[in-house]
C-alpha cells in the first residue's frame, strides 16, 4: 500500500539470482485494480557505474519518458519497445530517420530509452541528454525474453530457432 500512498502508477519488483538481476515484474498501482503488467527475463543489467556514470542527478519526476528503436532494427524490437513502454509508462514513438536528439525534442524530454540488438536476445539502453548528448548513460538492460500479461511475448531462442514456441525445459 506504501506505492499506492505515494500516488504510485507503477511498482517494479527485481528478483535477484545468485547476486545477479534475474527477472523484472511489473505491477499496476490502482486501489481498485491491481495486477501484473508484464515481466523481462533477463541476461543482466550493466549500471550506471559500470559504463562510467556516476553521482548522476535524479531525473525530474514531471520528465516525459519516451521510448524509441534503434534504426535498423526487425519488428521483434518495435513490438518490444511499444510492450516497454507500457510497461514504464513512457510512450512509444516510432524511429523511422529521425535522430534521439529529435525524439527528444519533439516530446519535451531529457530521457529516452532505446531499444536495440543484442546477441542473445534486445537490449534497452538510456539515453539522458541532460548528461550527455552523444552516448548512452544506462542502465543497460540485457532481455532474453519478455512476457505481457495480455499475452503477448517474445523469447530470443524461439526467434533464433533454437527452441520451439512454447517448448518447456522438462
Amino acid at each position: 500500500m506504501e506505492a499506492y500512498d505515494r500516488n504510485y502508477e507503477r511498482l517494479l519488483i527485481i528478483n535477484v539470482w545468485k547476486g545477479n538481476p534475474l527477472k523484472m515484474t511489473f505491477i499496476k498501482v490502482d486501489p481498485d485494480d491491481w495486477g501484473y503488467l508484464g515481466y523481462l527475463y533477463l541476461h543482466g543489467i550493466k549500471l550506471q557505474r559500470e559504463i562510467g556514470f556516476r553521482n548522476l542527478r535524479p531525473i525530474r519526476e514531471e520528465m516525459p519518458f519516451v521510448v524509441t528503436t534503434a534504426k535498423r532494427v526487425g519488428i521483434d524490437h518495435t513490438a518490444f519497445a511499444q510492450a516497454f513502454a507500457e510497461l514504464t509508462g513512457g510512450k512509444f514513438v516510432p524511429r523511422g530517420n529521425k535522430s534521439l536528439q529529435t525524439i527528444a525534442d519533439k516530446n519535451n524530454t531529457d530521457v529516452i530509452g532505446v531499444i536495440e540488438n543484442y546477441p542473445r536476445g534486445m537490449a534497452v539502453n538510456f539515453y539522458r541528454f541532460d548528461v550527455t548528448k552523444d552516448r548512452p548513460v544506462g542502465p543497460l538492460i540485457l532481455v532474453k525474453i519478455w512476457i505481457m500479461e495480455d499475452g503477448r511475448r517474445w523469447d530470443y531462442k524461439e526467434a533464433l530457432g533454437l527452441k520451439r514456441s512454447g517448448q518447456s525445459r522438462e
